[in-house]
């Protein structure tokens, strides 16, 4: 039995609705891209890496729009993060303060 910590995994959302058929959902996570601000709470990166067979970067067009993104693994609480572009996150701001 090994005691290795398993890589925390991504789930992706949209509306509230979970991607379940998009190929990076519940995929082991290697990296998170550049941070490009904030969305209410929650941090916004360009892009996220998980592990599909091989290391993949996935960006908001791969998801053809802005997601939020649920890192969970079974030793931690969820962290929620977003992936958009800088242009859709301050978009995104621009509505919600109108």
């Amino acid at each position: 039995m090994s005691n290795a910590i398993p890589r925390p995994r991504a789930y992706f959302f949209r509306d509230g609705v979970e991607l379940t058929a998009h190929p990076a959902n519940g995929r082991p996570v290697d990296c998170m891209g550049t941070p490009c601000g904030m969305t209410g709470k929650a941090v916004c990166f360009d892009s996220i890496t998980v592990i599909n067979g091989l290391c993949k970067s996935y960006t908001e067009r791969d998801f053809k729009g802005p997601v939020s993104v649920k890192i969970w693994s079974p030793e931690s609480k969820a962290i929620w993060f977003g992936i958009a572009d800088a242009a859709t996150v301050a978009r995104l701001n621009a509505e919600a303060k109108a």
